[in-house]
């Protein structure tokens, strides 16, 4: 589910922008990175950030805020650290009513899933968007296909910056 648009929001403690920061990558013959994306700072052996492919890439998380198509050469590219406050929309892997604070782990780069266990979780529910009124109690009929998300600040590289990995 290519999108190729920027997922952040807006920041919940008044910050204008999101926080971004030029980063290098490789050729986009290696890595090919859709705006909106999320990549995983040291993907590579030469610590450039790349595409999220597994469910463990839990740490050093960024978001591409510009496309690096498969043509492109080795540059550096602007992407989003996600901090604290910094509120995004992905697409989930499956509709469902969500519960605020529902822990979610990545199932591909540009969708989040649900983790009952909280296993591999990255992201936390953090809009009432998707679920239902106090007065539904079981119904689901507000199940969407999005999700409203505070990326945990440990998963994002905002961590590293700050000193607190």
């Amino acid at each position: 589910m290519a999108t190729n648009k920027s997922p952040w929001v807006r920041n919940l403690g008044g910050a204008l922008a999101p926080l971004r920061m030029l980063l290098p990558v490789d050729a986009g013959s290696s890595y090919a990175i859709k705006r909106g994306e999320i990549c995983k700072v040291g993907k590579n052996t030469a610590g450039r950030p790349g595409p999220v492919t597994a469910a463990t890439d839990t740490t050093s998380l960024v978001i591409a805020d510009q496309e690096q198509k498969s043509d492109d050469v080795a540059r550096f590219l602007p992407f989003i650290v996600p901090r604290p406050d910094d509120l995004f929309e992905f697409a989930a892997s499956a509709s469902r009513a969500f519960v605020l604070g529902d822990p979610l782990a990545i199932s591909d780069s540009q969708t989040l899933a649900y983790t009952a266990a909280g296993t591999n979780a990255v992201a936390r529910i953090a809009d009432d968007s998707n679920c239902p009124l106090p007065e539904e109690k079981s119904v689901t009929r507000r199940s969407l296909s999005k999700a409203y998300v505070l990326i945990d600040e440990q998963a994002s590289y905002f961590c590293q910056l700050s000193g607190n990995s």
